[in-house]
């Protein structure tokens, strides 16, 4: 059965449950109009109530201000004859309203997705809804402190805050919005609605205009759980004392990769139908002929096979798996995937994959990556960084772009085709260990919104996660309603994002190193409280745009304390030659101020004593420092003086070095092999959420 509005009178029994009135009453003939007119008082508006109409004031189906009787009879023929008649029956008739007084015009609306189930928006409304987009989303019953978010992103909201000193009434609409989502909540059925608009006065709102969609067919979304059985198998496969890789083979194949890496689980089994050894490891020929039941599985074999072993596994005792193979459902073969999903459920055994480059895990040496490591990069110290990649390859470019930064890492996962652990169940585990202090996370799809924003809300609790998602571009399906036009699954997964309390990163576009500079900020630096900036510069351009992308990215210029000012002069007056000091006044003039710049005849002394005195400027949160490496006065020893320095300071120093030569490469990988990490782009926007990170958690991240 097809989806279809529901008349005015459905829709006005419906929302007056909820305590939500729309105004006026529909009619289905002339004479029914000019006695609700003469009932409710003139002067009145009336409006087509046509399936096919949409936008009724582009479609002139709306007439205003209806002073008299016979101003009543010409708009309902007009309209009428646009409809090409009223039919009771189909419930196409007419709706005579109150003229109402002017007010500020809302959008109050929801529907449900697929993904997250029902999701209510608030913002701009009126005839020019559209081009205005200013409808944030909320997922699920909203909270009061839900739509006050939800507010702050809309030009609505601060509109609503009295802009202008007009004052409306933001509790009333508050309310209004969480009403609706319990409508929602409580009648999946409904899978669109819109009040638009609704007109705010400085007490209460009138609703003019109201559209409500059914769809019998539709199938509510619930909230699973993660399992306690499907929790205790991911953590097996993080604590696996013992591994079993089917499909090991020689040197150079899949499984020979995969076992090499694997060698630092003590008791490694390869399972080989032939082969007797690998590696000088004895072989074994199936799971049956080990010398114990392994805890973790491994799979690197066709999936037909990998299906008839992971039942033995099952069978056996396992604990976990995680399964590289290839040719589920991503092939057409979902008789396989579901196949696995059974043995899993019936036997209580979770697996990672399939179609998945595997796990790594520098806690406790499980290494299931298969691209061997003189392609990619060697094992790192554990630290507090995990990271879960719904893409094998770019998960590949983080772990490598982390690498190349000399960035340790805690815990890698590809979760591949996600048919029993996604991400939900990966952040879940990662937000138990108490090693893990920061959780990276890159999406591109989302099946299990809900149980994601459940997870998130208790994971981001305690723990920063930082989201990079794919797939936000592209277009939308034709709506039926102004409400479906401006909540796309994006709009959704955002407002997850909002509600769980997770960092999505939007600026991504084709790289995702901004996530890692992100992560190597907060593990490199001290945690500050502030977001004031101070900008040391050699030569004053770098430093004026670095001045520049702070503030637009609605941080703070520090504005040093006189007695900094006055340390920073006497630096540069010093050095100043003796020509020079007849000048002195107009050279030391702008000396001092931030951005700071210590001219191009700057030597590592004044370099090195300006961002000490910076670091003990009391309005002063954050060292910006932009230095050209590379001019001559600058000695060779600056990077190793600078990797000193940093141990005395009491403030990040975010260093940007300027330029992108051989020598300059050389100096970042320097200091960076002694965790002094320099950035070039993008740098300024994970500085920003960086401190976000630190004012919501107040916890250091370093290593």
């Amino acid at each position: 059965m097809k989806k279809y509005p529901l008349d005015f009178e459905q829709s006005a029994r419906l929302l007056s449950k909820y305590d939500i009135h729309p105004s006026g009453k529909q009619v289905f003939c002339l004479e029914d109009a000019l006695k609700t007119a003469q009932d409710i008082g003139y002067p009145v508006v009336i409006k087509a109530v046509c399936e096919k109409i949409i936008h009724k004031s582009d479609q002139g189906a709306v007439q205003l201000n209806l002073k008299k009787p016979d101003e009543v009879t010409f708009a309902v023929k007009a309209i009428e004859k646009l409809m090409g008649g009223f039919s009771r029956k189909n419930k196409e008739g007419l709706i005579v309203q109150k003229m109402v007084e002017k007010g500020f015009e809302l959008l109050v609306g929801a529907r449900q997705d697929p993904e997250f189930g029902p999701i209510t928006m608030v913002g701009m409304g009126g005839i020019y809804v559209e081009l205005f987009s200013d409808a944030a989303p909320g997922i699920g019953i909203v909270t009061r402190q839900d739509v006050e978010r939800m507010l702050t992103k809309t030009r609505a909201g601060k509109v609503l805050d009295g802009f202008r000193g007009r004052v409306y009434d933001r509790n009333a609409i508050i309310d209004l919005t969480i009403r609706v989502s319990q409508l929602m909540a409580e009648n999946p059925d409904i899978c669109e609605l819109d009040l638009n608009p609704v007109i705010v006065y400085e007490n209460g709102y009138e609703i003019v205009d109201t559209r409500l969609i059914k769809d019998p067919d539709f199938v509510p979304l619930s909230c699973r759980l993660i399992s306690d059985w499907k929790q205790k198998s991911v953590n097996a496969i993080f604590n696996a004392q013992s591994v079993a890789v089917v499909g090991a083979s020689l040197p150079g194949t899949q499984g020979g990769i995969i076992l090499k890496n694997c060698m630092n689980i003590k008791r490694l089994y390869p399972v080989h139908p032939t082969l007797k050894t690998i590696h000088g490891m004895t072989c074994y020929p199936s799971l049956d002929t080990l010398p114990e039941v392994p805890d973790v599985c491994v799979f690197a074999v066709s999936a037909e096979i990998t299906v008839l072993i992971f039942e033995q596994f099952c069978k056996l005792g396992g604990k976990g798996a995680i399964i590289f193979s290839d040719g589920f459902a991503e092939m057409g073969r979902l008789d396989l995937k579901e196949k696995l999903q059974t043995l899993s459920q019936i036997y209580k055994v979770a697996f990672i994959g399939p179609n998945c480059m595997g796990v790594i895990d520098n806690f406790s040496g499980l290494n299931t990556n298969y691209i061997p490591v003189q392609r990619s990069v060697a094992v790192t110290p554990s630290n507090c960084v995990g990271i879960i990649s719904q893409s094998g390859g770019i998960g590949l470019e983080l772990l490598e772009m982390l690498s190349a930064d000399r960035q340790n890492l805690g815990k890698w996962v590809s979760i591949g085709n996600a048919a029993t652990c996604g991400v939900p169940e990966i952040l879940s585990h990662m937000g138990d260990d108490p090693r893990i202090k920061i959780i990276a996370i890159y999406l591109e799809g989302v099946s299990d919104g809900l149980k994601l924003l459940q997870v998130g809300k208790k994971v981001a609790q305690n723990k920063p996660v930082v989201i990079i998602k794919g797939g936000m571009g592209g277009g939308a399906k034709a709506a039926l309603s102004h409400t479906a036009s401006l909540a796309g699954s994006h709009d959704a997964f955002r407002a997850c994002c909002d509600q769980a309390g997770f960092y999505l990163v939007e600026e991504l576009t084709e790289d995702p190193k901004i996530i890692v500079n992100i992560l190597s900020i907060l593990t490199s630096q001290p945690k500050t409280n502030g977001n004031r900036i101070a900008v040391v510069s050699i030569g004053g351009g770098a430093g004026i745009l670095l001045a520049d992308q702070v503030t637009e990215n609605k941080m703070t210029l520090a504005e040093f304390t006189s007695e900094t000012t006055q340390k920073i002069k006497e630096l540069i007056e010093k050095d100043l030659k003796p020509d020079q000091l007849v000048l002195k006044d107009k050279i030391l003039s702008n000396v001092g101020s931030n951005p700071v710049d210590l001219f191009g005849n700057c030597r590592d002394e004044r370099l090195l004593e300006a961002i000490r005195i910076v670091d003990q400027d009391p309005n002063t949160d954050v060292i910006l420092a932009a230095i050209y490496l590379q001019v001559p006065l600058l000695s060779e020893y600056l990077p190793e003086r600078l990797v000193e320095l940093k141990q005395e300071l009491t403030k990040p120093l975010i260093i940007s070095p300027r330029g992108f030569s051989e020598y300059v490469d050389r100096c970042r990988t320097f200091m960076a092999d002694r965790k002094l990490h320099t950035y070039t782009v993008p740098m300024i926007k994970p500085l920003c959420i960086a401190l976000d990170i630190w004012k919501k958690y107040k916890m250091n991240f370093l290593d």
